[in-house]
């Protein structure tokens, strides 16, 4: 059974919609994080919890704030610099997608693929509803693009 190709259209460029959105988050969060450079990192993260009602002083939180405290200049642009490629390569897989470019699906079926043993593992030990619904998006991701890479190569086989 085969996609029509105005639906693999629509279908790649709602995944490029998400992939996009994804790249510009990154990209968001990397400017704040760049942003909060001269700050002290453990008063900010202890007023954002208090102010979104989190007890800072329960073992988890704490752990989290004093790993925020741990954080140093040189952390910082670590995570920026990460933060940056991971936006880019999510911009770049966007604009390959909405373009129909070949190379483009094959970077997304693999990127999608990569992250599901990590999601699989997340899941069987903190398993929840969030964590199953990303899986089964990223694994209705991976078939879509892996049947739209199927057909694409049986339209090129016909052509020859």
């Amino acid at each position: 059974m085969q996609a029509s190709p105005s639906r693999q259209l629509l279908g790649l460029r709602c995944i490029a919609l998400f992939e996009t959105a994804k790249g510009l988050l990154a990209l968001t969060a990397t400017f704040g994080i760049i942003s909060l450079r001269h700050t002290d990192l453990q008063a900010v993260t202890v007023a954002f919890l208090l102010r979104h009602g989190i007890d800072p002083d329960r073992h988890h939180t704490r752990l989290f704030i004093e790993s925020v405290a741990n954080a140093t200049k040189h952390n910082l642009r670590e995570i920026a610099a990460v933060g940056f490629a991971y936006a880019l390569i999510r911009l770049v897989e966007g604009y390959g997608l909405w373009q129909g470019k070949h190379w483009a699906e094959w970077f997304a079926v693999i990127s999608a693929g990569l992250y599901l043993p990590l999601e699989f593992q997340h899941f069987a030990h903190h398993a929840s509803l969030l964590s199953m619904g990303v899986i089964f998006f990223n694994v209705v991701i991976v078939l879509f693009l892996a049947r739209v890479l199927n057909q694409n190569r049986a339209e090129r086989r016909l052509r020859r």
